[in-house]
């Protein structure tokens, strides 16, 4: 049994934040069923696509399916119903009595335009968990700002950490603005459903991308930094210590932290520097002499391989990794023995895609987490309203041929 089996979520979302979320409940066990319009979201119309003619950037066959879709869409049913019409807005109620939650993430004000908001779905179904991400949340002067994650970045004050001190403010490479609030708004979903199974009753959940990234910052000490200068942008290194950050080799890159006065005496022995040894016990910290220990520490990296550096500081229990292409999860010894990646699958074909996607980044002792292929768009539409609404073959053949429900055209 799955942690979450017997649980079903509505997942009215978009793109990559919303998506997210519905992936890992899915991939925990619930019974995930992604509502989206007859032409699916944009992320549909965005190549490569992959299907039996192999992968290619489109036109898009009818049997091919976008990466990002292949990607968040595992574990999921998949359902075309039109809600800009009201026929196929009573369809959705129907579903929500019928469910333990919905995931959206619609600006505020949409679902209330369409008398789906949470007021108008708690009057149906009390017991349901309803969790919306937007970019800041249903109230404050910024909530009705759009938003995105290269902005969301800007405004939490992560882009002022990010980056030399020398150059301009700089975005994180991946995600994270989309990323970490779908994590949350998973963790808020199984905790409302915690409260409603002991209280009864379900509950709004609110979720920002803006808060979410706040309490990233606010796991720095960001008020000390400000009381005594430090600087907002270090690059790779730290005010507070060294040596703190990313060393060239022969080859390549290596990342070191230091930690303790141990390990700095094992390193100095190491890299035959003991004349730095008076840094050791100095009040001022081994901060203030940043740039002669990292010029120390860079002279011997630069004369061996990533491999070697990596070695021997781990031989003396310093932290430090190879600085790693974006991609080499799919080769990393680690990465393959944790199974952190998956080979994307694709529900008509026997072997797996040339993608990978993410695992659901937690063990379990007793639980397979391994979520089923991604569906077509509105490949369960028959079978959702079969099952669960007891409609007829006849009035989802109506449904189709009016439009409200089934795949597009």
């Amino acid at each position: 049994m799955k942690p979450l089996e017997g649980l079903r979520v509505l997942d009215l979302t978009r793109v990559v934040s919303g998506p997210t979320c519905c992936f890992y409940l899915a991939a925990l066990g619930a019974e995930v069923i992604r509502i989206e319009g007859p032409e699916g979201d944009v992320t549909w119309r965005v190549p490569p696509f992959v299907g039996p003619d192999g992968v290619h950037r489109g036109p898009r066959g009818e049997q091919d399916i976008p990466l990002s879709p292949l990607r968040r869409g595992r574990g999921k049913r998949n359902v075309v119903l039109d809600l800009k019409e009201e026929e196929g807005r009573e369809i959705f109620r129907r579903l929500v009595e019928k469910s333990d939650a919905l995931v959206e993430n619609f600006r505020p004000g949409v679902l209330e335009s369409l008398g789906i908001d949470y007021p108008a779905l708690e009057a149906i179904n009390p017991r349901l968990v309803h969790c919306s991400i937007t970019g800041y949340g249903h109230d404050g002067p910024y909530r009705e700002r759009p938003s995105m994650d290269l902005v969301v970045q800007a405004v939490s004050g992560i882009m002022s950490k990010t980056g030399f001190p020398d150059g301009p403010p700089t975005k994180i490479g991946v995600t994270i603005g989309d990323q970490v609030p779908g994590i949350f708004a998973a963790l808020g979903v199984v905790s409302a459903l915690r409260q409603r199974d002991a209280e009864g009753r379900g509950q709004f959940v609110d979720v920002a991308m803006l808060d979410s990234l706040i309490a990233l910052m606010w796991d720095e000490p960001i008020d000390h930094y400000a009381d005594v200068g430090l600087p907002e942008r270090a690059g790779n290194s730290d005010p507070r210590g060294s040596p703190i950050g990313t060393f060239e080799t022969t080859d390549g890159w290596v990342a070191v932290v230091s930690v303790g006065d141990a390990q700095w005496q094992r390193m100095i022995e190491l890299i035959d520097r003991l004349d730095l040894m008076e840094f050791a016990t100095d009040p001022r910290g081994r901060g203030d002499y940043r740039e002669t220990i990292d010029a120390a520490l860079a002279a011997w990296t630069k004369t061996r391989t990533s491999d070697e550096v990596v070695a021997a500081l781990t031989g003396i229990g310093m932290a430090s990794g190879k600085v790693q292409p974006a991609g080499v999860g799919k080769t990393d010894p680690q990465v393959q023995h944790r199974k952190s990646l998956a080979p994307l699958r694709h529900p008509d074909l026997d072997d797996p895609t040339p993608y990978w996607g993410p695992a659901l980044p937690m063990r379990m002792s007793r639980a397979d987490l391994n979520p089923a292929p991604a569906e077509h768009l509105g490949q369960s539409t028959d079978a959702v309203l079969r099952e669960i609404l007891d409609l007829s073959d006849e009035e989802i053949a109506d449904l189709r041929a009016r439009g409200i429900a089934g795949r597009p055209t």
